[in-house]
């Protein structure tokens, strides 16, 4: 009984914070890359997150997974990326300058050949 009126305590003096909606659009791209199949999804989410340091980045989505019968030991990962800026609208130099260093960042950590 007492675990259930601490819960209930919990819950009912959580605060919720309202956070505003941006004024400014985001921005959503795909990036498909091709990696060894023993390498774990969250290394690769981690490595994506790493080269987030203006923080435009605001949010990863694994979209698909897809593991090619002509590809070894590969694996392909699609993930959905939403960039947005809370000050301005982003150009498509200020994405493509991110997103190109994103890719680096997979190659040259985790060897990932990116699909087109």
């Amino acid at each position: 009984m007492s675990d259930t009126i601490l819960s209930l305590s919990d819950t009912l003096n959580h605060r919720t914070v309202f956070k505003p909606f941006s004024n400014f659009p985001p921005v959503l791209r795909d990036l498909s890359i091709l990696v060894d199949s023993s390498l774990k999804q969250g290394d690769i989410m981690d490595t994506i997150l790493s080269v987030n340091t203006g923080k435009l980045l605001k949010k990863v989505s694994l979209y698909d997974i897809y593991e090619p019968k002509n590809e070894g030991s590969k694996k392909s990962y699609t993930y959905s990326l939403e960039y947005r800026a809370d000050d301005r609208t982003l150009t498509n130099e200020e994405i493509n300058k991110l997103q190109d260093k994103i890719v680096a960042e997979l190659q040259k950590k985790l060897k990932a050949e990116l699909r087109k």
